[in-house]
């Protein structure tokens, strides 16, 4: 790992021309300790490599941030042809190769240290013409912005990008507009050497009625692709090596409003593709409606290393929610437990354009949401054990740990906080479905919900608008399958609408609970007031709901010990009504702070 002297001297230059001056006392010791006899230069180059290596994570690389201005003549700099421009300069992991002689030779020697610069356009310079001369012949990781493209024109600074010859690993095109990728597409997609990438990100920003843009094909090219994350651009082919067997991740998404049918993949193309990724852990595709015919419609044959399937479109187009409904209705998976997220925003959409057509697909959507629901979940091992239910979402939740069930987090923050009063869960499936215009038995299949409830334990009606499913009569018939339920989640203005909870029916001459014969646990969230009702009728509410709740207690009281209610967990707002203590007569009432928001119960307080 030798340095000549005049390398070490070219990188003493570097570290200058950063911005330190020559008699600078921070550089001068660092640069001339050519006989340290610290603890630090006695080092072997390969520790001294691998500390360097990890200290770029901390140090960061040298940027250069250049912010045009005018000078006090208000003309522009002569030298440069540029407006006048103030420099502010990082020094980054640099710096370290100074601590002795040892140190820099190591630096200069190693040419995997220059190989992963962040932001190429913000480094300096000079730095970039060294990472070029270190870099030379080593995979090279590039990661491209605009933003720093930009003060590199506004200072009239040349773009200088690497060599042709530098083989690219992993190429990162962040945020770049549609005209500056196109720039790039000319300059440098089409002679850099690309066979060997294995890492491929680039996000475009769309402009108003803006179409994505169209992946060069020498970005397409590499068999060795593991990473590819496409956003606002497209492949112009979907038989590229690059959907090849060594592909881990994939993501598509496209966030245009205009319609790009011409560019989407056929579901033939993409069968073909998911046959291709026979490694694939993870797909999400965002806005990718596959074209086609529903009939005959080839087998979505899914990795048999699949974990992970993101399916969401978040235009208001019904002909896009049918694409992604019957898509879901045709994956075949081959292991159990894939965390899945399916969000389909505004079902409604275009229905109300009048055409016979809108209203044609529109009539469709309950039915294929039906089968995409009995699809996936006849194809997972362990069945929900929690479920979700409210007129605009259906989410599911597996809550207990499975031998064959890694846990999984809340890939989405709103989720996660909505849910937070149940940290134990981890989202396996979660459907986002806007069902406003569709009936509120909808999801059910002759009565049946076609997702298996026999080993569900816990319900949560604690969501906005719930009171068209406890006021169905169908909703109630659908649960009697779901005989192990334990706990139910609900708002307690909500409570009067669970007198079915009461209701018996004969088994073999004996009587049971017809709704979760095995509920023990009711936790009583708090809603938000009605600001349009009276004062007396809040009251009543209020009464009706308390008086619901005591006749379940009652009525499970009497039956056999395995029927009978264990707890009511209350929101703690309402601890000092003295009415609980009642309750506490025959059924343990506690408190918990939900995260249900907090509301004024001064009305509910004549109660106490």
């Amino acid at each position: 790992m030798g340095g000549s002297a005049s390398g070490l001297e070219a990188l003493d230059m570097v570290i200058e021309d950063l911005g330190l001056r020559p008699d600078s006392p921070l550089l001068a010791p660092l640069k001339r300790a050519r006989n340290n006899y610290s603890l630090l230069c006695r080092f072997p180059p390969e520790i001294i490599c691998h500390i360097i290596s990890l200290a770029k994570d901390d140090f960061g690389w040298p940027t250069f941030h250049a912010a045009a201005q005018h000078d006090s003549s208000g003309g522009e700099n002569q030298a440069t042809g540029a407006l006048g421009a103030k420099y502010n300069v990082k020094l980054g992991w640099v710096v370290l190769s100074h601590i002795c002689s040892l140190w820099r030779e190591v630096a200069l020697g190693a040419p995997q240290l220059w190989t992963d610069p962040s932001d190429y356009f913000a480094l300096p310079p000079v730095l970039s013409r060294l990472i070029r001369e270190r870099a030379r012949d080593v995979p090279f990781h590039l990661e491209l912005t605009e933003s720093s493209l930009r003060r590199l024109r506004q200072v009239g600074c040349k773009v200088l990008l690497p060599a042709a010859s530098i083989p690219i690993a992993t190429l990162q095109v962040l945020d770049f507009s549609v005209a500056n990728f196109g720039l790039l597409d000319h300059g440098y997609f089409r002679i850099a050497p690309f066979g060997h990438l294995r890492q491929l990100v680039v996000s475009v920003v769309l402009a108003k009625d803006s179409v994505p843009v169209l992946l060069p094909i020498a970005l397409t090219s590499s068999p060795y692709m593991e990473h590819v994350d496409l956003h606002n651009c497209l492949p112009s082919r979907w038989d590229v090596p690059m959907f090849g067997p060594r592909l881990i991740d994939l993501s598509l998404w496209y966030t245009g409003e205009p319609e790009v049918r011409h560019l989407m993949p056929s579901t033939l193309e993409f069968s073909h593709l998911l046959a291709s990724t026979t490694a694939l852990q993870s797909l999400s595709i965002h806005g990718i409606h596959l074209q086609g015919p529903a009939f005959p419609y080839p087998s979505m044959l899914m990795s048999p290393a699949l974990r992970s399937l993101d399916v969401s479109n978040w235009l208001d187009a019904h002909d896009q929610h049918r694409d992604c409904l019957i898509f879901l209705g045709n994956i075949v998976l081959q292991r159990p437990n894939v965390h899945m997220e399916i969000s389909l925003d505004d079902l409604q959409g275009d229905a109300d354009d009048g055409t016979v057509h809108a209203a044609t697909v529109a009539n469709d959507i309950p039915s294929l949401i039906r089968s995409a629901l009995h699809n996936i979940f006849r194809q997972q091992q362990s069945p929900p054990k929690q479920i979700v239910l409210d007129r605009k979402t259906i989410l599911t939740l597996h809550s207990e740990t499975h031998e064959t069930s890694p846990l999984r987090a809340w890939s989405n923050p709103a989720t996660r906080h909505m849910y937070a009063a149940t940290p134990e869960a981890r989202s396996l499936l979660n459907f986002d479905f806007d069902l406003v215009a569709i009936d509120d038995a909808s999801f059910l299949y002759e009565g049946v919900v076609p997702v298996p409830l026999h080993r569900l334990h816990r319900v949560s009606l604690n969501t906005w608008d719930v009171g068209a499913y406890l006021e169905s009569k169908t909703w109630w018939r659908a649960m009697g399958e779901a005989v192990d339920v334990h706990c139910l989640d609900v708002y307690f203005g909500d409570c009067a609408k669970l007198l079915p909870l009461v209701e018996t029916v004969s088994k073999g001459g004996v009587a049971v609970f017809a709704s979760f014969p095995n509920l023990k646990v009711i936790h009583v969230h708090l809603d938000e007031p009605d600001d349009e009702s009276d004062e007396a009728g809040a009251v009543n509410m209020l009464a009706r709901n308390l008086a619901t709740l005591q006749a379940i207690v009652d009525a499970r009281q009497k039956h056999v010990e395995e029927s009978r209610l264990e707890s009511l967990v209350v929101d703690s707002a309402l601890s000092d009504w003295t009415i609980w203590e009642t309750f506490a007569v025959n059924v343990s009432v506690s408190f918990h702070d939900f995260t249900a928001t907090d509301v004024e119960v001064g009305l509910s307080r004549s109660l106490s």
